[in-house]
């Protein structure tokens, strides 16, 4: 699917509509869907055009979840359009919640606490599975382990696929960094986890805040069952790239609320090392399948300064 450009979007809304949109305007763009946002009368809407319509429906699944701690946009239409996908969804206002500055990050902390924690609990006894799961609300794993053991894997039908190639080729130091870090992804999977929902991708624009709270979670094309420890650990991993979000006092945060819950992790730091671990693997594969071998060199890095407290060369 080629870049779905402004005016393609106008005449298809001008088209698929009974009332022309007003105030369209490119709202944001990421590595799998465009979105738009528009208006008819006084009601707000975006439109996202993508060529993975199971991203769509995810999210359209998603949205079951929603609650005020955890405010998920419903998603009204999926077609296809424009050589692809397309989704219409309400609209939400906000700034993108890595963007957030050091005070409103510490204002917002609350909100956060409150929507990871209704992921972690949220009610999933009617889907199946481990792992990302499908429109259908199922998952293809039987347990985590399976789940996280599985970055190694490379099958047509990935959207990635011929990464492993391009890691051996194009980066020795990445394709070392990866079998350093299977390796030891493979000590620390035998630990029992429970089943929860994830988001697994909240630093991407992908969450929205205003007034000090979460006014939007969507994009749940990376959603998961799983570990409910693994969204801490993206904003741990990822937090060099974010030096305005206090991510220490996230995870204090977090900790103080499965204290009074009763729910303190016993096996806190494996069940990290091993979010680390798939975090960084997943994104070594990924950021070889686009040549970006800069940003590879610094997330194998990361991987290993985590699980190891030093960095150096792999």
């Amino acid at each position: 699917m080629e870049i779905v450009a402004l005016e393609h979007a106008r005449a298809f809304l001008a088209a698929h509509l009974p009332n022309p949109p007003q105030e369209l305007a490119l709202l944001g763009a990421g590595a799998w869907s465009r979105c738009y946002g528009y208006r008819v009368g006084n009601a707000e809407f975006a439109i996202r055009f993508g060529k993975h319509g199971e991203d769509f429906y995810k999210d359209q699944l998603a949205a079951a979840y929603s609650s005020e701690a955890l405010p998920i946009p419903p998603v009204f239409e999926i077609g296809e359009a424009l050589g692809g996908f397309f989704a219409i969804s309400r609209r939400a206002r906000g700034l993108p919640l890595e963007e957030v500055s050091p005070s409103e990050w510490r204002t917002l902390l609350p909100s956060l606490v409150d929507a990871l924690e209704a992921m972690r609990t949220a009610d999933i006894t009617a889907s199946s599975g481990v792992g990302s799961w499908g429109a259908d609300g199922r998952a293809p794993h039987a347990s985590w382990a399976s789940h996280l053991l599985s970055v190694c894997e490379e099958t047509p039908d990935q959207r990635i696929y011929g990464w492993r190639h391009k890691l051996e080729t194009g980066s020795p130091l990445g394709w070392r960094a990866f079998q350093w870090g299977l390796a030891r992804l493979q000590e620390v999977t035998d630990l029992a986890v429970p089943r929860a929902l994830l988001h697994c991708d909240l630093l991407n624009r992908n969450a929205l805040v205003e007034q000090g709270k979460l006014t939007a979670v969507f994009d749940w094309g990376c959603g998961r069952y799983g570990d409910p420890l693994y969204d801490l650990a993206w904003f741990e991993f990822w937090a060099p790239w974010h030096p305005n979000l206090d991510v220490p006092l996230l995870r204090a945060a977090l900790e103080q609320r499965w204290q009074e819950a009763g729910c303190l992790p016993t096996t806190l730091q494996p069940r990290l090392d091993a979010c680390y671990l798939h975090i960084g693997l997943d994104h070594l594969a990924y950021n070889a399948h686009l040549g970006q071998w800069e940003t590879l060199e610094a997330t194998a890095a990361q991987m290993q300064a985590l699980i190891e407290g030093k960095t150096g060369c792999l």
